[in-house]
């Protein structure tokens, strides 16, 4: 897994920027590139393609000065924009109505700061497999994933804390020779960090559902099934420490999910807790403490074989999942009913990403008794549908 990605702005990242934003290459050779744009005719900018040459940061600087001004916004603005164009940045802001000059307690901070690292380490979890509760089985995964996650300065508004994600569109997979299209290993763990802050953002969902928008508090049952979105003890535990704070009122989490990617299907934008919803919360992190329920792993991969029953009144098939399984791809196989067979056969001849979730049997080959199989839209919106 990558680890050493930090925001920058590079020749990548302003060419991207630049073609969200209209532009368009005109001319130019190794050396740079002259881009234009129909709405601004008589602008031309130009990117120099050497970041190795001495005067790199200097026409950097002249490329931020041209859109400072036909944008007519701050060049850092412009900068932060460009440079965080590949990523996904999550905001915690911790609100209260008596902050002084956009500060909070060193506590209050302290738990924020702590509660950032929670999050990302108990969604990465999540993104492995479902768990009410972790504790010290936390995947190894999970934890290294949290030492690559960024922070970025804290911003004015209240407090304001960025956690900083890569989301890095997918590239193509190229034909094998027996023509079948087979996982790039290196792509699909690249994918990961996308998908954590997916999983954040519907758990996150999911517990403002129950502890803020309804007005009662939640079943067992409703705690139970929440444990499918991702939400666990130790996502409570987190929220919990910052919103119990006396110096904190609410805390909102904004996703700004990266341009160069389409947002996850559901497209979670804005999630508050006020400080009310504590006592909720609280509750259900203990019941999720003593939640019976098999863990479930979550599995992405590519649909490459397919065995329709042909028994007579039979329904289903049996499905071959092409996945990452300890660094190595493996084929899974699962029963699906006719209805999701079906699904499944589109997703193989679209070539699209799936989702399969369910009790995980190692051995040659691994079986999965599956619980929810989908198209993947944690990476983008898919047009395959269940009709």
């Amino acid at each position: 897994m990558i680890t050493d990605i930090e925001p920058r702005v590079g020749v990548k990242e302003i060419t991207t920027y630049l073609g969200l934003e209209g532009w368009t290459p005109s001319m130019g050779g190794s050396i740079a590139e002259i881009w234009t744009h129909e709405e601004h005719s008589s602008e031309n900018i130009l990117i120099p393609k050497i970041e190795a040459a001495s005067d790199f940061p200097k026409r950097v600087r002249l490329l931020l000065r041209d859109l400072s001004r036909i944008e007519q916004r701050d060049p850092d603005e412009i900068s932060r924009e460009i440079s965080l164009v590949h990523y996904d940045v999550t905001n915690l802001r911790a609100q209260h109505p008596q902050l002084i000059d956009n500060s909070i307690p060193l506590t209050a901070g302290y738990d924020l700061f702590q509660a950032a690292r929670k999050l990302v380490i108990s969604s990465a979890a999540a993104t492995i497999r479902r768990q009410g509760h972790f504790g010290k089985s936390v995947p190894h995964q999970a934890r290294d994933h949290a030492r690559h996650v960024r922070l970025g300065h804290t911003q004015r508004g209240s407090y304001i804390l960025p956690v900083i994600s890569r989301a890095l569109p997918a590239a193509a997979e190229t034909p094998a020779e027996d023509n079948r299209i087979h996982l790039d290993i290196n792509v699909e763990e690249s994918l990961f960090d996308r998908r954590v802050i997916s999983t954040m953002a519907s758990a996150l969902k999911t517990l403002e559902d129950m502890a803020v928008t309804a007005d009662r508090m939640p079943s067992a049952r409703t705690v139970t099934e929440a444990v499918a979105e991702g939400v666990s003890r130790e996502m409570c535990q987190a929220l919990d420490a910052v919103i119990s704070s006396e110096a904190v009122a609410e805390l909102d989490v904004t996703f700004d999910w990266s341009r160069s990617m389409r947002p996850p299907g559901a497209n979670i934008r804005n999630i508050s807790f006020p400080k009310e919803s504590a006592v909720i919360v609280e509750r259900i992190a203990e019941q999720l403490k003593s939640v019976r329920q098999e863990r479930e792993h979550v599995l992405y991969g590519l649909i490459t074989d397919l065995h329709h029953e042909a028994e007579e009144g039979a329904l289903g098939g049996r499905v071959g999942m092409e996945t990452i399984l300890d660094h190595r791809r493996r084929v899974v196989w699962f029963d699906l009913d006719e209805d999701t067979y079906q699904l499944a056969v589109r997703c193989h001849g679209s070539r699209k990403r799936v989702i399969a979730r369910g009790i995980l049997r190692l051995g040659n080959p691994p079986v999965m008794t599956v619980s929810y199989f989908a198209p993947d839209t944690t990476l983008m919106d898919s047009n395959v549908t269940a009709e």
